[in-house]
């Protein structure tokens, strides 16, 4: 396992779960054989047999002084990984995502490969409405791999298509602690000379940023860790999650960028920071500087490396301080140029190559001594919110044949930002996941709505 996927288990704490989650809705009637949650159940098997993710647990020892391995489950059941809810017929769709909240607060099970799909059954009990609530912990994918996992599972059309070769995999193989142990050792026995090769360019990383800043003839930059204003959502968390769902047209964002020039990633920090700023204020709680985004940046295509995880991030200002939206987005449009150029003064490997000296023991208790104390509470803010957004698929897709109408991603939440955004887009539309503590936000539909309306704002403010 590499250091920075090892990291995501050590990060992992009952009130920080470090799963992505995701709420799939189904077009059962275009199954030509008609819709059974057996038919799921027996085809998903069918389908992890070829993709080696899903088929691996981690393997570990208490003597293992370096990262834990993947290993092959040989005593895979899929029974564990694919269950059925069926709620009551007057249930809404209110109470469909009251479900998935509860299901996204409880952690997945580490004696087994590390994800689920939760098949829920709601409305005409003759007629169901079926949603798939898939989760797949952080270790396993990142965004980008999530999106290509899903294109290996689905189909362009309704029939069920064979795999992609390239996903196909051998075993991995048995646990071996013997081998485990060993090559923890070496491991750790080249770790100090790691180390001094990559402390002078990690140092020398304030000063590339400052060099990119300074070819912008208006100094924007991008803004620096943990001067975030703190807002009512940036604490600790609890264990406990409510999420919400929103549609974006991508026409009309893509009308935006038109008319405004900026990229689609520029008209989603707008919209997002419009819906936080206007929650913030029914609650009287606007700070009077920016809130600060933080924005992952997949570095899939610059590294040939192994390894499920290959991001890197970047600091986004949401110019939540100004009050008219073109201006707003104006300023977000300008300042991303200077931050991804800062961004990408660093090399894109630096953070796996830090991954892979992660020192377990000295993250695991302190993330436990930093949670139990709740220092979030206590130093000053790194960032308000995560918002994600993944290219998705632009054709439709079918998932054992049912074609899927909308698909929400939900990313983990850190503790000190209990919110956050994650969008993917799919078949014309950009769909959102807002994803937060239920205790910071228990209202997470309410930006959600604030989301849409502020892309409505925007496409109006700037009709000719």
């Amino acid at each position: 396992m590499t250091g920075l996927d090892a990291s995501f288990l050590y990060l992992e704490t009952d009130e920080q779960m470090m799963v992505i989650n995701g709420i799939v809705h189904l077009d059962v009637s275009t199954i030509s054989e008609g819709y059974s949650f057996e038919h799921f159940r027996s085809g998903l098997a069918r389908r992890v047999k070829t993709v080696p993710p899903f088929r691996r647990e981690v393997h570990d020892s208490r003597w293992n002084l370096g990262h834990p391995a993947w290993v092959e489950d040989f005593d895979f059941e899929i029974d564990h990984h694919v269950r059925r809810i069926v709620l009551d017929p007057v249930d809404t769709e209110d109470d469909l995502l009251a479900t998935c909240g509860r299901l996204a607060s409880t952690p997945l099970d580490r004696s087994h490969p590390l994800w689920q799909v939760w098949i829920i059954e709601w409305g005409d009990p003759h007629a169901p409405t079926v949603t798939a609530f898939c989760r797949v912990h952080h270790a396993v994918i990142d965004g980008m791999l999530g999106a290509e996992l899903l294109a290996t599972l689905a189909a362009t059309d309704a029939s069920n298509p064979a795999q992609d070769p390239a996903l196909v995999r051998t075993h991995v193989g048995r646990a071996n602690t013997l081998q485990l142990i060993a090559g923890g050792a070496r491991e750790l026995v080249g770790r100090p000379l790691s180390f001094l090769r990559l402390l002078p360019e990690t140092l020398s990383v304030p000063l590339a940023m400052t060099r990119a800043r300074g070819r912008r003839d208006d100094g924007e930059s991008m803004p620096a860790p943990f001067t975030a204003p703190r807002t009512l959502f940036n604490h600790s968390l609890t264990p406990h999650r409510a999420v919400a769902t929103a549609s974006l047209d991508l026409d009309a964002v893509k009308l935006v960028t038109a008319r405004l020039g900026g990229t689609v990633n520029d008209v989603l920090l707008t919209v997002v920071g419009g819906a936080v700023r206007s929650y913030l204020e029914d609650h009287d709680d606007v700070p009077t500087s920016s809130l600060v985004a933080i924005v992952p940046i997949s570095t899939r295509e610059d590294l040939a490396a192994d390894g499920a995880n290959q991001v890197s991030a970047m600091f986004a200002s949401l110019a939540t301080e100004v009050v008219d939206p073109v201006e707003r987005y104006e300023r977000i449009s300008a300042a991303a140029t200077t931050a991804k150029r800062q961004a990408g003064s660093i090399r894109p490997g630096l953070l796996t190559d830090w991954g892979r000296m992660s020192p377990r023991l000295l993250i695991d208790l302190g993330m436990r001594a930093y949670e139990a104390l709740r220092l979030a509470d206590v130093h000053p803010v790194i960032y308000n919110l995560i918002i994600s957004n993944v290219p998705g698929p632009r054709t439709p897709l079918y998932f054992l044949g049912a074609r899927i109408t909308h698909m929400h991603p939900f990313g983990p939440l850190l503790h000190g930002a209990g919110l956050s955004v994650t969008g993917v887009s799919i078949d014309g539309h950009i769909d959102l996941g807002v994803i937060s503590c239920e205790h910071l936000v228990p209202d997470p539909d309410v930006v959600a709505r604030g989301i849409e309306v502020a892309l409505a704002q925007l496409v109006e403010l700037t009709a000719p």
